[in-house]
């Protein structure tokens, strides 16, 4: 069975996202090249790569291990997390709407002119004033009992003032607070996401290079078989049972077979190398074999239930949804009324009339939305556009869950008659090698015959290993959209 750290089992099922292999383009590079290398059969060289995949001798690097570096290093997975923590950062702005604002604030202002104001004279003006009419003289006020002259504006003045501004009710900046919330449950989620998808890279290319080490047996067979093929036709030369043509015939098999190994080799040094970049390590000399691989429990519509319900991708999508559509809401709501408390200590150093320095006031205040030129409308539309394309991106990722699970499940059908075929082939081709090979040492066969055997059976050897590995990936890729290939 797969490990758990990995694989769910069967009745646990989880999520991770399939974005496309371009989003790796070194890995990607190196997948195709492999495949026309193995399927196209395009003669490459290897001695360089080999050398460039060279690391010292240890143990196999496992699954495990591999996925366990390519999450700790990876950059993808980097740039997950710093956009999760932009949106912490962006939650804990929406979140200081309710604090207070408080602020202080101190002046000097030099005047042109210095005023006062003789309150003195307007009192001995005023007596003089009733004095004379009442008694035609004035009425006298002793000086002492006068006040002294006020100044109200001092020519040079200092002042300051300590303000405090608190919104105690508004319903916009707690809706904006919940959109952020879930933006950051959607970035979350979509870390994860990266993960499971880094895991499946690894686990991608630990099938592919176990089943190209199967085919560099089958090669490195064929070579020793092809040894023996020129070992014999040179005997029978030599006795003069054969000529000079079975031999180069024998020769030309080891060529094919020599081409084929180099190919093989030249496949799994090009996926080491891209195991080594999503590792960011040095490429391992030896991959330990991975666990064997199961199918998903049940059909295609538990399979299809199992992606909506576990997929990370899907569920940040999802979330993001709900994000914007709190943020539409938040828009469409800003015309309701707002309270505002508003306290304010003023401090000066021309008293004036009052005859204090300091002076402080509390104010309340109902701020109800007029009109803002329009923004909160044109925002609301943006933002509504952007929940609409949000919705259309998550409808288009589940049709293209629906449609890669239905392609996989094809291609599990078509690779196991595939395989199928090809070991009956093999086991034909086989046993026609060894009837040939007798036959030949009974003088019953011409090498023409021996040598067109051993072709054949080297080809369908080779071929049953090939649908193995397509057959491995295309169920790993099944069980990567139903969700099943974790992340430690």
């Amino acid at each position: 069975m797969i490990p758990s750290t990995y694989f769910s089992r069967a009745t646990s099922i989880s999520s991770a996202p399939r974005p496309a292999l371009g989003a790796y383009p070194r890995l990607a590079g190196a997948v195709c090249a492999v495949a026309a290398t193995l399927l196209v059969g395009a003669p490459t060289a290897i001695a360089q790569t080999e050398q460039a995949v060279a690391a010292p001798a240890g143990p196999p690097l496992t699954l495990d291990q591999a996925v366990s570096q390519a999450c700790e290093r990876s950059t993808d997975i980097a740039v997950a997390k710093a956009r999760l923590a932009e949106a912490i950062a962006t939650r804990g702005k929406a979140g200081t709407a309710f604090l207070p604002n408080i602020q202080a604030v101190g002046s000097y202002t030099h005047n042109s002119v210095e005023a006062s104001f003789d309150s003195g004279a307007l009192i001995t003006g005023v007596a003089t004033a009733i004095g004379m009419q009442l008694q035609g003289k004035p009425i006298p006020i002793p000086a002492s009992q006068l006040p002294a002259p006020s100044t109200i504006q001092k020519q040079d003045t200092i002042g300051g003032v300590l303000q405090l501004d608190e919104t105690v009710f508004a319903i916009s900046p707690w809706l904006a607070a919940q959109s952020a919330d879930k933006a950051v449950n959607a970035q979350q989620i979509t870390v994860e996401a990266v993960r499971r998808e880094m895991a499946f890279q690894v686990a991608q290319i630990f099938y592919t290079v176990a089943g190209i080490e199967r085919l560099i047996q089958v090669a490195e067979k064929a070579v020793a078989l092809a040894d023996q093929r020129i070992a014999n036709a040179q005997n029978r030369r030599a006795a003069g049972a054969d000529g000079e043509v079975s031999v180069l015939r024998a020769q030309s098999e080891r060529d094919k077979a020599e081409q084929d190994l180099v190919r093989s080799k030249q496949s799994r040094a090009q996926l080491l190398i891209a195991l080594a970049t999503l590792t960011d390590s040095e490429a391992p000399a030896q991959l330990a074999p991975p666990p064997p691989l199961t199918m998903p429990v049940g059909d295609a519509a538990r399979w299809v239930e199992d992606g909506f319900g576990e997929r990370a991708d899907l569920k940040a999508r999802r979330v993001g949804v709900d994000a914007a559509a709190v943020a539409v809401r938040e828009d469409q709501l800003r015309w309701l009324p707002m309270v505002t408390v508003q306290a304010l200590g003023r401090y000066t150093d021309t008293p004036g009339f009052i005859g204090k320095n300091w002076l402080w006031a509390v104010t309340a205040n109902l701020v109800v939305p007029l009109f803002d030129r329009g923004l909160r409308y044109a925002e609301a539309e943006e933002r509504t556009a952007q929940k609409r394309r949000m919705s259309l991106e998550l409808s288009k990722a589940e049709l293209d869950l629906r449609a890669g699970i239905r392609q996989n499940e094809l291609d599990i059908a078509t690779g196991r008659r595939t395989l199928a075929v090809a070991e009956s082939s093999a086991q034909k081709a086989k046993r026609t090698a060894e009837i040939v090979a007798r036959a030949q040492a009974a003088g019953g066969a011409t090498s023409l015959e021996v040598a067109e055997a051993d072709t054949n059976l080297r080809v369908a050897e080779a071929s049953v290993e090939r649908e193995k590995i397509l057959l491995d990936l295309a169920i790993l890729r099944l069980r990567h959209w139903t969700g099943a290939v974790r992340a430690p």
